[in-house]
């Protein structure tokens, strides 16, 4: 598999979530920062798919701006 495919993988590093997510890491390393469930594996953050998911669920949800699923037609 790709370094950079957004593919659906068991864990993912901050770098491969951000490209899962479409987000920057920037952004994946501030959810960490704010209690996004992680651990450490090497000295590497690791990040669940599910608790990936989980997380952009919830930060779309919370954003009144987001209308990406918004009936356009």
């Amino acid at each position: 598999m790709h370094a950079s495919s957004p593919e659906n993988q068991p864990n993912y590093t901050v770098k491969a979530a951000a490209v899962r997510a479409g987000r920057s890491t920037r952004t994946i390393e501030r959810w960490v920062r704010d209690g996004m469930v992680c651990r450490t594996v090497a000295g590497v953050v690791v990040i669940d798919h599910p608790v990936l998911l989980a997380q952009l669920r919830k930060r779309s949800l919370a954003n009144p701006n987001n209308n990406r699923h918004a009936d356009t037609g």
